[in-house]
């Protein structure tokens, strides 16, 4: 009886040894790229630039490692080591994205010129992404690019013709160019794609 109970017992042991071992294999499988995005979204930029350098290290997702820890330098003020990122990234892809951000930190040091032409870039190279699409067109709006901002916005319209966000943008790039009826009409066709989203 002895025995019987201590094979259970030893069975039983074997069984949460083998669980433990399966959680700790899983834990492991969490790439560093993604344990710096985790970082990031909770604000630890400091952790967050950790991983991402361990990812960049391992050769794992790294356009997007560069990318993040670059975004990480960036929200830290470190302007130099965030534009050494996103240059890096770009090395190895042309990505809208990348130049997208690269473009908020040349606005953030004064150079609308660079920024504009990064914006250009991530306008150009961005088919798919709605919100790429739109922040793109609002910070050419912002740098005074109007007519480069309106045809972005158009460009937004045609992949998403139900886009309230992109008409909307349109008709601020419209009426900051003096076109009054043309940014009425924008406004209007946000304001019916709104309300056919309600009911």
């Amino acid at each position: 009886m002895q025995k019987i109970l201590n094979s259970k017992y030893a069975f039983g042991l074997f069984i949460v040894l083998i669980a433990a071992l399966l959680i700790h294999s899983c834990a492991d499988r969490v790439s560093d790229h993604d344990r710096g995005l985790r970082e990031l979204e909770n604000g630890n930029l400091h952790e967050a630039i950790t991983f991402f350098t361990s990812s960049i290290d391992k050769n794992e997702n790294v356009v997007s490692s560069y990318n993040h820890r670059g975004l990480s330098y960036l929200y830290l003020g470190d302007m130099e080591l965030s534009l050494d990122d996103f240059a890096d990234a770009l090395e190895l892809e042309e990505d809208p994205i990348v130049y997208h951000n690269r473009a908020l930190v040349y606005k953030e040091l004064g150079h609308p010129e660079s920024a504009f032409a990064d914006l250009d870039m991530a306008g150009r190279l961005n088919e798919t992404d709605l919100e790429l699409f739109l922040s793109t067109g609002y910070a050419m709006l912002e740098l005074g690019y109007l007519e480069q901002s309106e045809s972005l916005f158009t460009k937004a319209i045609d992949a998403f013709p139900d886009s309230m966000e992109a008409f909307n943008g349109r008709g601020n790039a419209r009426i900051e160019m003096s076109d009054i009826a043309g940014a009425e009409a924008d406004w209007d066709k946000a304001v019916q794609i709104s309300a056919a989203g309600r009911n």
